[in-house]
């Protein structure tokens, strides 16, 4: 999975106008100590659970859990996050996964795949979320609000289906992630493509 740089994480998650002062706190991503920052004011209402909501009350500097969810997913907005959850391994965040979140924002059933942007093609996206309209076989979209499509399978019969496609969505196709050859799935949402697989 591609790995953000510190600095570059912290960028992604400054805010344009802070209502207040920004609160930084930290995060373990992929074995490493990652700095961020977010709103306070914004956190008491975003915080997914009443225990999120406490530590944040409290100071921790464990930083909430869509903070970190913001920080792996910097083209989305809150709501085209929805299909996502935080992949963890004890206290370290491998990644995104597709799924339910508990109250820490982790995969409350995680399938043991991680999350990979790989829109390369300006489109891809939409020629996917098009050809779901068209009932293609195996894609889904999510009834969440999210607007997302979920297209599943063997990374074999992604990349066909994608290849069927043509244009972008074909761009996406020869994604290492879906060479493979072992389940997959593909998620188009906000203009923005995911391949997900099953982590080594």
């Amino acid at each position: 999975m591609h790995t953000l740089a510190p600095a570059a994480i912290l960028a992604l998650t400054a805010l344009p106008a802070l209502a207040a002062d920004p609160v930084f706190c930290s995060a373990r991503i992929e074995g490493k100590e990652v700095a961020l920052a977010y709103d306070p004011d914004e956190a008491k209402a975003l915080a997914a659970s009443r225990r999120e909501r406490i530590a944040t009350r409290l100071g921790r500097d464990e930083c909430p859990s869509y903070v970190v969810l913001r920080a792996l997913t910097p083209n989305l907005d809150d709501a085209e996050r929805a299909p996502f959850c935080l992949r963890r391994e004890d206290d370290d965040v491998l990644g995104i996964d597709l799924g339910r979140r508990d109250a820490w924002g982790a995969c409350s059933a995680p399938s043991r795949s991680v999350c990979e942007r790989v829109n390369a093609a300006k489109g891809a996206a939409g020629a996917i979320t098009a050809a779901a309209r068209g009932a293609a076989g195996g894609m889904e979209r999510l009834p969440d609000g999210s607007g997302a499509v979920i297209l599943s399978g063997t990374g074999g019969a992604i990349s066909s289906a994608l290849t069927a496609m043509g244009g972008a969505a074909a761009t996406v196709a020869a994604s290492p992630v879906l060479l493979t050859g072992a389940a997959a799935s593909v998620v188009a949402v906000g203009g923005t493509v995911y391949a997900c697989r099953n982590a080594d």
